[in-house]
């Protein structure tokens, strides 16, 4: 009991620090993750000696190792950062093993990643209501302009027509499951389609920033090759800037570069932590 107070009391400070300088200066230090798997381990080795559990110590190598790799599958797709990813790997050390408080028989830290996703998910939106709005103008006519686009019309024609077929064919069967199938799906189509149109068009208002060589930082994605002098220096495909290309770029005499910038993930690793603490899996 002592041993799980300890790692969620390390866990919840750590996530808490992390979220107030992912706000503040989109990233999350290196330093902090280090330290908070160090800990994590370090713990778990202690107390597994201790009280000759080592199963204890196994469940944070499991839950690092679980973490590693689904973090490896979102940094590589371009989904977040390196420091989200880090992040993610001190969670699977420190929340490796079920809480002795929670009833839930399922995998906890299974539990946990769907609780911080569910939760990224709602966050990640109601962020993007929150630029769209206070960037209302340039948001309505960045929407309008999607929607005239050629393959926009041809998706969202193909897509209306599959969900009138799929109301209509659940508008006259009579099995109350396939109805609600067929007419949830169609509803969801239509759905998908303008939320898409929606994320993109904030993507491309509010996500793209013109910045000063000086302003780079480690991880930051450039979105257009660099050259200098004819030669090309950076390629947009690499995953984040690092040091030696900010090096570069001042080198070659480059002055400014356009980053794209992702939603603050962080506060979403918190508030879903915190939810499936106190509820164990939130879907139940």
């Amino acid at each position: 009991m002592f041993g799980d107070i300890l790692l969620i009391s390390l866990g919840l400070f750590g996530l808490l620090i992390a979220t107030i300088t992912d706000l503040k200066s989109r990233e999350v230090p290196d330093y902090l993750n280090y330290f908070l798997i160090s800990a994590g381990f370090g713990f778990r080795f202690f107390y597994s000696v201790l009280f000759e559990n080592w199963f204890y110590f196994l469940y944070g190598v499991l839950g690092f190792l679980a973490a590693f790799c689904l973090g490896l599958l979102l940094y590589f797709t371009r989904q977040w950062g390196g420091g989200d990813t880090k992040l993610l790997m001190s969670i699977g050390v420190i929340f490796g093993s079920k809480p002795f408080f929670i009833e839930d028989e399922g995998v906890f830290f299974l539990n946990l990643i769907l609780g911080i996703f569910v939760t990224g998910a709602v966050y990640g939106f109601i962020y993007g209501v929150y630029l769209a709005i206070k960037n209302y103008k340039k948001f309505k006519d960045e929407f309008k302009e999607i929607l005239k686009g050629e393959k926009i019309k041809v998706i969202r024609n193909i897509s209306f027509i599959i969900a009138i077929v799929s109301f209509t064919l659940g508008f006259l069967t009579e099995d109350i499951a396939t109805k609600i199938i067929l007419i949830g799906f169609s509803l969801f189509l239509i759905f998908y389609i303008y939320f898409w149109i929606f994320v993109k068009a904030v993507e491309n208002v509010c996500m793209y920033k013109v910045v000063n060589i000086e302003e780079l930082t480690d991880g930051d994605w450039v979105v257009d090759d660099i050259y200098a002098n004819k030669k090309l220096i950076y390629s947009k495909d690499k995953l984040g800037v690092e040091k030696k290309d900010i090096l570069k770029f001042m080198k070659e005499g480059v002055k400014k570069v356009k980053i794209k910038y992702g939603v603050p993930f962080v506060p979403s690793f918190l508030i879903g932590t915190i939810l499936t603490l106190i509820f164990g899996n939130i879907f139940i």
